[in-house]
């Protein structure tokens, strides 16, 4: 069994209001993750704190090729991204580089603004429970498509407008058919001071059917087996 240890430093992106109370019962509810007979452990306590910055210790176990050891360590941060999100929306996001192992880790940045929407809160070990635990890359089912569609959010670099295909796409295979107000194309620069029909009521129409997406999500995470 081999044993590959590494260190990540997070630049936390947000703060919600009850943070250090939330990460510190996140270090036993997300204390590791099995993907099959590879586990990938981490310690969280270190965003139980006010810090900007943090460093948090991840071990990956398992009977695995050294240049596949990474790939676990990113998907790892990935389902944790979704998970704390899920449960406490907008509470995980910034940049996130790791350390150590013979083979690099990409450095990750995710961002939580677009989950900052308003939607109501659930206890993370619940959410943790039904998350499935899985290393598939191709979405083959709704629920996975719901989730793959909000990393690609998370991940960064989308305007509005893409954000509205995408969440119009999480409510489909949400089964829910609510339309999403359209919304126009906007200039990179999105200057308030050049155009003053540059307004935010685009983020209006994304918050809405973020909350939405996430309720649906939150619902299906809180159904019994």
């Amino acid at each position: 069994m081999n044993d590959y240890k590494f260190s990540a430093e997070v630049a936390r992106q947000t703060r919600v209001p009850n943070a250090v109370e939330f990460f510190r019962d996140a270090a036993p509810a997300l204390r590791d993750r099995a993907y099959g007979n590879v586990l990938v452990q981490a310690d969280w306590t270190p965003l139980a704190s006010d810090d900007d910055i943090v460093r948090m210790q991840v071990t990956v176990i398992g009977e695995i090729a050294p240049r596949d050891v990474a790939a676990y360590v990113e998907l790892f941060f990935h389902d944790a991204f979704l998970l704390f999100n899920i449960a406490l929306p907008g509470s995980f996001g910034g940049a996130i580089t790791v350390t150590g192992g013979e083979f690099r880790v990409n450095d990750l940045s995710f961002d939580a603004v677009p989950f900052a929407c308003g939607a109501s809160s659930m206890p993370l070990a619940e959410v943790v429970a039904w998350y499935p635990v899985e290393t598939n890359q191709i979405a083959s089912t709704p629920i996975q498509t719901v989730l793959f569609h909000l990393l690609h959010i998370g991940r960064g670099g989308h305007d509005e407008w893409m954000q509205r295909a995408r969440l119009n796409e999480c409510l489909k295979a949400l089964g829910i058919y609510e339309s999403i107000d359209e919304i126009p194309v906007i200039h990179p620069m999105h200057d308030e001071s050049l155009d003053a029909g540059a307004d935010d009521s685009a983020t209006d129409v994304i918050d809405r059917a973020m909350v939405r997406v996430l309720t649906a999500v939150q619902d299906a995470a809180r159904a019994p087996v």
